[in-house]
């Protein structure tokens, strides 16, 4: 989950309602929220498939329709501004988007907020840059045209943001917070990818930070460029309308940018509008209640959309619409799920009883661990990240490259939830038991804390008190595993025999998924 923090007096700026009703209507739209009454503040949590729920504007946009009928349109205008894209980034990060905002007023808050935004897309969206990175720069610092090319390491030398030394590439990846958590990205190439403007003055190493020269945005900057750098296009593209959507929200004037790729030339953002023919048939067979056209159109209304002679008008920042499903399951919402009749399944289809974890869950449960259940299904890069990856069962025709092998390992999946909660509250207790495919299928349980500090004694105690409960003998052998810090790394014995692993999380490991605390994870056999 994503969380979302605002000031509702904030979001009344934006939207002019009660606070009852706000969070009614976000919660009612998908994102739960709670009120704090000591901070004034709205936690809403979001799942990853509504990246445009981000930030204020976000959410202000959608309850804007949800209440008003308001619907924004978007559009950028033509400009003189140019990328050059050099051909030798083809193997290292292919492809870049562009675009120009013009007459943002920033302050603290704001910036504060633009910040917040490009991190959840990244960590979400652009799966922790490994998918894309995200460039904001101000406008009068950059001379155009501007080169997205590739440089030797040692040709590489600039400020960074958050230094007032020049340092070297190398040093950057070796010193700089930013170097050390996403370095491993490049550190392999012989070349790495850069940023240049006309004056030949390095606006980015990418994908790790900003010149501190052109890339520093403060309350004096009004106008923005962005760019969005990457392996996927489409997901470049995605995050690039939802930043200037978000940016027009705050008042930009949103402008083209001329992409020059070796084969061909395009202006970036695509801000023109998808159409999708909708059979309004379709949505009473998968919905079940039968709605007639001017329903569907009113309920697609209340949800961003516009609906013309059977075609769904989609939005720009809707990166999540694939196909009619998901718009079906936002008439859902729209519809409200309360308001559906319970009725029973005109089928039967038998099944095995799954053989229950009863004492399992309610030990852990008992020791303040909240339960996961993801999916079974992953991808080599996020095994990659924990020392996994090789020798996994993979897909023959995936769907998706976020999902292409079964995984071996629950460890992966409880590392990318600490990292998506990473802005809630410490300390964080997570727990899960599923299936995984090693040699062959096994049941595991893996458990993990994260606070600011750790106690070695604390998670043992979990451990021997889960072991305890379930009538298993549990010793710990010291091990070593570059998962996990040296010193805490152990193999889990149950009577001499190897069921698990125990350690503290290496801080290599921690950067790769943008953790910064402590974190301590147990995985073993049930």
């Amino acid at each position: 989950m994503v969380v979302v923090e605002f000031g509702y007096e904030e979001m009344k700026k934006l939207v002019d309602l009660p606070l009852d009703d706000m969070i009614e209507g976000l919660s009612s739209l998908g994102a739960p929220c709670e009120y704090e009454e000591n901070t004034k503040k709205i936690l809403a949590e979001l799942t990853p498939n509504r990246p445009d729920w981000y930030s204020m504007e976000g959410l202000s946009r959608a309850l804007k329709a949800y209440y008003k009928n308001e619907r924004p349109s978007y559009s950028a205008k033509k400009s003189e501004y140019t990328v050059v894209v050099d051909k030798s980034v083809s193997k290292i990060r292919p492809y870049t988007v562009c675009a120009v905002a013009k007459g943002i007023k920033f302050n603290d808050q704001r910036i504060r907020d633009v910040v917040l935004l490009q991190e959840k897309l990244l960590g979400t969206l652009g799966r922790r840059v490994k998918r894309f990175g995200i460039g904001v720069y101000p406008l009068h610092a950059i001379n155009f045209p501007v080169r997205y090319t590739t440089m030797k390491p040692g040709e590489i030398s600039y400020v960074p943001l958050g230094h007032e030394e020049e340092m070297s590439a190398d040093k950057i990846l070796e010193e700089h917070k930013k170097g050390k958590q996403y370095g491993h990205l490049i550190r392999d190439f012989e070349r790495y990818p850069v940023f240049v403007d006309a004056k030949e003055k390095i606006m980015c190493l990418i994908p790790i930070v900003n010149s501190a020269e052109t890339g520093k945005v403060d309350e004096k900057t009004e106008d923005l460029f962005v760019e969005v750098t990457g392996n996927d296009i489409h997901s470049c593209k995605a995050a690039l309308n939802i930043l200037v959507c978000t940016f027009a929200d705050m008042g930009a004037e949103i402008q083209e940018v001329t992409m020059e790729y070796e084969k061909e030339t395009f202006q970036t953002p695509d801000l023109s509008e998808k159409r999708m023919k909708l059979d309004i048939s379709e949505v009473t067979k998968i919905l079940g209640p039968e709605l007639k056209e001017k329903e569907v159109k009113k309920l697609l209304e209340r949800m961003g959309y516009r609906y013309e002679d059977g075609e769904v008008i989609v939005p720009p920042y809707r990166a999540d619409i694939l196909g009619n499903i998901d718009i079906i399951e936002d008439i859902a919402i729209a519809y409200g799920y309360n308001n559906f009749e319970k009725t029973l399944p005109d089928f039967f289809s038998p099944g095995e009883r799954i053989e229950p974890f009863e004492q399992g869950d309610r030990v852990m449960r008992g020791m303040g661990f909240v339960e996961l259940s993801t999916f079974i299904l992953t991808n080599k890069e996020k095994l990659a990240d924990v020392g996994y990856g090789k020798g996994v069962v993979e897909i023959s025709n995936p769907n998706s490259v976020e999902f292409t092998v079964v995984r071996p390992t629950l460890i992966a999946d409880m590392l990318d939830t600490f990292a998506t909660n990473k802005m809630k509250g410490l300390p964080q207790r997570f727990y899960e038991h599923g299936i995984v495919q090693e040699e062959a299928t096994k049941k595991k349980l893996v458990f993990g804390v994260m606070d600011k500090e750790v106690k070695f004694s604390d998670v043992r105690g979990y451990l021997q008190t889960l072991g305890r409960e379930l009538g298993l003998e549990i010793s710990l052998k010291k091990f070593k595993n570059k998962l996990f810090e040296e010193e805490i790394s152990c193999k889990v014995l149950s009577k001499g025999k190897e069921v698990g692993i125990f350690g503290k999380v290496a801080p290599g490991v921690l950067e790769k998924f943008g953790l910064e605390f402590e974190v301590y994870v147990c995985e073993i056999e049930i």
